[in-house]
């Protein structure tokens, strides 16, 4: 909004005519007609800022000139902002304040910033918060009780008179067009949370468009709705992170013994402390989960640990082996507390209108896809005498262990996650996305059914961003057999090879496969049937809250020797927006 200006009186009752000074009243809670609305400048003491003073006295708001005088000495008593005028010994400023003292000058005019505001009743504004920015020498008053003018610039009654009667039709309607957007950005600004944003729209000329870009570009990062979670890293150097052992902490979990695991020990109950409670076993910390193992040589040992094992960090491990990551779901990490996603359920509305006419303003409308940690669990078995080895080989083996079997879980929950219980909602279960039927029992894919799945997508322009396809095994299998025009090999086959290691191509995307794609769905008759999904999987969120709580069970297989590693992780899966995935679920294969 435009800086605002009200004019009021000048008191020269008690003018000292040597310093040329009199006490003046800049403002009042006098109400102004503003077009369509009535505006109330609040007058309690934190409601103007000062900051400004002493403020420049002009002449008629006419800022390009140098000022005549000041005013200081600025209070806001009796719910009216006073002060001091004192006019300078310029020439101009002894003719201005001989008309003063000869009530040929009697009026004043501030000019103000608004900074807040609210509504009262009908058509009314309440300036809850403002700035005086000058004070200027007028004609015409509009506040009577002061002698200030608020800054819609106000128009001496001759010129007003001369106006048509269609101009004064375009600046009502201009005023009402005015209050409009300042309600509709408040509101819009008030149910989104963002007030601080509509206010800044407000003065600016904003529209509620614009208002919705910045909600949206505010919101575009997680904001965490827990402001007080805490950060669950526990201030470990990278060395000391190095040194950090699971398998050290594990044999002094079984031996009730931590006196050679003093270090891990310490590292656990820092963590509990920040998450103000106990382990289920004992907690690994953030920093241990991120550092890279060092490897031995074959010579050393080194043969002992798979090549997958190779990537480095329980996280990275983690990752590689999570197939919908791999194809690019949207991770994260190290989140504290729950977190919240804007989503766009509706967009904008364009129009056509007629020359000098406003369009109507249409809002998006957002809600929110949250993230709340939940727990999951997966476990190895280890012979006691392998776990007392002590060798950096077998903390390799042992966190890749553990990073894999998670990550076929997290796999099988974002695909076909039940939404039950604590289970998340996989893409398969979530409400909205897209399908492809291929009949009433099911039956054989064909090019064609490949083809629609990235229609349906396409068709609520959601075609775009980590695009690929998804399905198992058994479906690969039959597809690398399957030409896509029936009898005619030289058209190809429906599944191609890929130019990355782990993945295939089909209709162009990238082609990946996990067995936690399911093979036992039934339609109608048919069973065994299989899934196939397409879809932009940076719209699958997977939340990490990265902190392990591994438990150890040295009492189910003991009379064998073995050992149970199970490991818990808080994790949440979201599907932002359903129109970003498409599935077939009858797929005979």
């Amino acid at each position: 909004m435009e800086n605002q200006t009200r004019e009021l009186k000048i008191d020269t009752r008690k003018a000292d005519a040597k310093a040329r000074t009199a006490p003046v009243v800049l403002s009042t809670e006098y109400p102004v007609k503003r077009g369509n609305y009535t505006e109330v400048l609040d007058h309690s003491p934190e409601a103007v800022d000062l900051s400004r003073s002493p403020l420049p006295v002009v002449e008629g708001h006419d800022t390009s000139k140098l000022n005549i005088g000041v005013v200081d000495n600025l209070r806001v008593t009796g719910k009216k902002l006073r002060g001091v005028l004192r006019l300078g010994n310029s020439q101009r400023a002894g003719e201005v304040w001989d008309d003063i003292l000869a009530g040929v000058v009697r009026s004043v005019s501030i000019q103000y910033q608004v900074n807040d505001w609210v509504e009262e009743g009908d058509n009314v504004v309440r300036v809850t918060k403002f700035t005086p920015l000058e004070l200027s020498l007028v004609a015409v008053p509009a506040d009577p009780e002061a002698g200030l003018f608020r800054s819609m610039t106000m128009e001496n009654e001759t010129e007003n008179q001369r106006k048509s009667r269609s101009e004064r039709r375009r600046e009502n309607t201009g005023a009402a067009v005015e209050l409009e957007r300042v309600r509709e950005l408040l509101a819009t600004g008030e149910h989104y949370g963002a007030t601080d944003l509509a206010r800044d729209m407000i003065n600016n000329g904003g529209t509620v468009s614009d208002l919705n870009k910045a909600i949206l570009a505010r919101m575009g990062k997680p904001q965490p709705i827990e402001a007080e979670a805490p950060d669950m890293h526990i201030g470990l150097s990278q060395r000391e992170a190095s040194q950090y052992s699971l398998v050290r902490a594990i044999n002094a979990y079984i031996d009730k013994d931590w006196s050679q695991a003093g270090f891990e020990r310490e590292c656990s109950m820092a963590v509990a402390q920040k998450l103000k409670r106990s382990p289920q076993g004992f907690f690994m910390p953030v920093e241990a989960m991120k550092r890279d193992l060092n490897i031995g040589t074959a010579t050393a040992g080194g043969n002992l640990v798979p090549t997958d094992y190779l990537a480095g960090s329980f996280i990275d491990i983690l990752r590689n082996k999570t197939q919908v990551i791999q194809l690019g779901a949207t991770t994260l990490s190290d989140l504290s507390g729950n977190v919240a996603i804007p989503r766009k359920t509706s967009a904008s509305t364009a129009y056509w209108v007629a020359e000098g006419s406003a369009p109507t303003e249409s809002q998006p409308a957002f809600d929110q896809v949250t993230l709340a940690p939940e727990t999951v669990g997966g476990f190895t078995d280890y012979t006691r005498k392998m776990l007392l080895q002590g060798s950096p080989d077998i903390e390799a083996l042992v966190r890749g262990d553990l990073a894999a079997t998670i990550a076929v879980e997290l796999d099988r929950v974002a695909i076909e996650g039940s939404g039950s219980g604590n289970e998340p909602t996989g893409i398969l279960n979530v409400t909205g996305i897209g399908t492809v039927a291929i009949g009433t029992n099911g039956g054989a894919l064909t090019w064609d059914h490949i083809v629609d799945l990235e229609g349906e997508v396409a068709l609520d322009n959601a075609d775009e961003g980590a695009l690929g396809y998804l399905t198992n095994s058994t479906v690969r299998k039959a597809l690398k057999k399957t030409t896509k025009v029936s009898g005619d090999a030289g058209a190809g086959f429906i599944w191609e090879p890929g130019n990355e290691a782990g993945f295939g191509r089909l209709n162009g995307y990238r082609a990946a496969v996990s067995n936690n794609v399911p093979a036992d769905l039934t339609k109608g008759t048919g069973t065994n049937l299989s899934a196939v999904i397409f879809g932009n999987f940076a719209d699958l969120l997977i939340g990490e809250w990265s902190v392990l709580d591994i438990m150890v069970d040295p009492y189910t297989f003991s009379s064998t020797g073995t050992v149970r590693i199970v490991a818990l992780q808080d994790v949440d899966l979201a599907v932002r927006h359903p129109q970003s995935f498409a599935a077939i679920t009858d797929a005979v294969a």
